[in-house]
C-alpha cells in the first residue's frame, strides 16, 4: 500500500507539472502558448505534437506487447540437459489468445480509443501527458506485479508456469489487438495548420 501511494504522489506530481487534466485551450495551442503565459515549470517539461504523442503510445503498447508474449512463452520452457518447449504450449497458446481477444474486444479497444481522443483533446502539449496520470500509475503496478509473479513460487511447479503463461499471453495478444488502434490515428492523422514538421 505504501509503494502504490508513493506512485500515485508521484504521478500527480507529473501531472501537475505536465499539465495533463484540463489543459486550456490557449496552454495547448502552440499559436497562443508563449513562454510568457506558461508558468516556468510547464515551460521545461519536453513538448510534442499529435502525432508524436499518437506513435509513443503506440511503440509503447508495442514494447509491452513484445515482452509479455516472449515471457509468456519462455514460461513454458522445460530446463535440464534437454532444453525444449513443453507440448503444452499450443493448448496454452490457444486459450489465451482467445482470452486476450475477449478482453481487447470488451476492456482494451475502448480503452484505446479514449486515449486517442483524449490525445486529440490535448493537442501540443506536455509529451509524456500523452497517458493519463491514472494510466501511468497502473502501468507502474502492472511492471511491479510482473515481477512479483516472476519471482514467486509459481514458477517452480509446471501448473504455476502454465496459469503464468496463459496469463502473459492473454493479456500480450489483448494488448496487440487494441495497439493497432494507435497505430491507424498515428498514421492517418493530418497535419493541423499549427503543426510543422519541426516540432513534430
Amino acid at each position: 500500500m505504501a509503494f502504490a501511494a508513493i506512485l500515485f504522489e508521484i504521478v500527480n506530481f507529473v501531472a501537475g507539472h505536465c499539465r495533463l487534466s484540463g489543459v486550456p485551450p490557449a496552454e495547448s495551442d502552440p499559436m497562443t502558448a508563449t513562454d510568457a503565459t506558461r508558468p516556468w515549470w510547464d515551460r521545461l517539461t519536453p513538448r510534442a505534437g499529435v502525432r508524436v504523442q499518437m506513435f509513443s503510445a503506440a511503440v509503447l503498447w508495442l514494447v509491452a506487447v513484445s515482452f509479455l508474449l516472449v515471457r509468456g512463452v519462455l514460461f513454458i520452457e522445460v530446463s535440464g540437459p534437454r532444453h525444449h518447449f513443453s507440448y503444452w504450449i499450443v493448448p496454452i497458446a490457444l486459450v489465451a489468445i482467445v482470452i486476450g481477444i475477449i478482453k481487447a474486444r470488451y476492456i482494451l479497444i475502448r480503452y484505446a480509443t479514449k486515449a486517442v481522443a483524449r490525445i486529440q483533446r490535448r493537442g501540443h502539449a506536455c509529451y509524456f501527458g500523452f497517458f493519463a496520470p491514472m494510466s501511468w500509475l497502473f502501468v507502474l503496478v502492472m511492471m511491479g506485479g510482473g515481477m512479483l509473479l516472476r519471482h514467486s513460487a509459481l514458477v517452480n511447479y509446471a501448473w504455476g508456469r502454465a496459469s503464468l503463461s496463459t496469463l502473459y499471453i492473454a493479456v500480450g495478444t489483448a494488448l496487440a489487438i487494441a495497439d493497432r488502434i494507435f497505430w491507424i490515428a498515428a498514421l492517418r492523422l493530418q497535419p493541423t495548420p499549427g503543426e510543422t514538421s519541426g516540432v513534430e
